[in-house]
């Protein structure tokens, strides 16, 4: 029997801050970036760890569906987490479905303690929202957009053949390889006054491109190449821009050693924002506080 849904009924949001458990992993979702926030915190929770003091750094990883294993964390492979405190950003995580996170600490000596998860989803863009392509920075996820995913061109998977005749044989022989990821030419529409971002997305090296899982289109890493730019209006006026270029899909770039990147926040933006320690500890209460912009307390 079809399941029959009632349109007037209350739509159930997913909740933004989640604990495991153990109290020591805290992740919160960025939704206006389609990021996650995620803070460690081994003196918290009913019964702090008893070795937090010997926390240096944490693993954080990111288990999606129908992935083999756990991923790494761009920012948490390793971070930081001296005496037990610290935090992470995921800019990459799957829209619309269900993740779980994984953090597990590192001790001063190199051994690892136990493992802290939690489970949550990272919202998709909405099927009446007409921005519902996620273009985002690898680098700079402050440069990244949600734009307007043009009409589907459809994608090409590339052969990899060698060919070569055989000697008394109407036959070719093949040597042949796995097909390359599909690859799709693109047309996004960029509002006028976006166009100047997109300009400077569009050279900031690896991007994802992302929308919402009803399209059966995977998640790919790609790196722009020939890019072009058609005014929507006439006469010089216009509303926006059709941008075309190629989406030839990357392997994830390496996580190891990363640094920690969020959009819109570092110490060059907190030093910009406030100009003295005592206003820094007086706006933010803890260091997660601080490190997160507020997201997490």
């Amino acid at each position: 029997m079809p399941m029959i849904v009632d349109p007037t009924a209350p739509q159930v949001t997913p909740p933004t801050t989640i604990t495991s458990p153990d109290g020591w992993l805290t992740a919160v979702v960025d939704a206006p970036w389609a990021g996650v926030w995620l803070a460690v915190d081994y003196r918290a929770g009913t019964a702090p760890h008893p070795a937090y003091a010997q926390v240096r750094r944490v693993l954080l990883t990111r288990q999606d569906p129908g992935a083999a294993g756990p991923g790494p964390v761009r920012s948490g492979d390793l971070a930081w987490a001296v005496e037990g405190v610290g935090q992470g950003y995921d800019h990459e995580a799957p829209l619309g479905v269900a993740v779980a996170y994984t953090a597990r600490p590192q001790y001063a000596d190199g051994t690892w303690g136990p493992t802290s998860s939690l489970g949550l989803v990272v919202p998709a863009p909405a099927p009446a929202a007409t921005k519902d392509l996620w273009i985002k920075s690898v680098d700079e996820p402050g440069l990244s957009m949600r734009v307007m995913y043009g009409p589907a061109q459809g994608t090409t998977s590339a052969a990899r053949q060698d060919t070569a005749p055989r000697t008394g044989s109407q036959f070719t022989a093949v040597a042949f390889d796995t097909a390359a990821a599909p690859a799709e030419t693109v047309t996004i529409d960029v509002l006028a006054e976006d166009i100047e971002q997109w300009r400077q997305l569009s050279r900031a090296g690896v991007l994802l491109a992302q929308v919402r899982p009803g399209y059966r289109i995977p998640d790919r890493y790609f790196v722009p190449g020939d890019i072009s730019e058609k005014p929507t209006g006439k006469l010089g006026s216009t509303g926006g821009y059709a941008v075309t270029f190629d989406i030839v899909p990357l392997e994830r770039p390496a996580t190891g050693g990363q640094q920690m990147r969020a959009p819109g926040w570092s110490y060059d933006t907190l030093a910009a924002r406030i100009a003295t320690y005592d206003a820094v500890a007086a706006t933010y209460p803890t260091y997660a506080a601080l490190a997160t912009d507020g997201a997490v307390t």
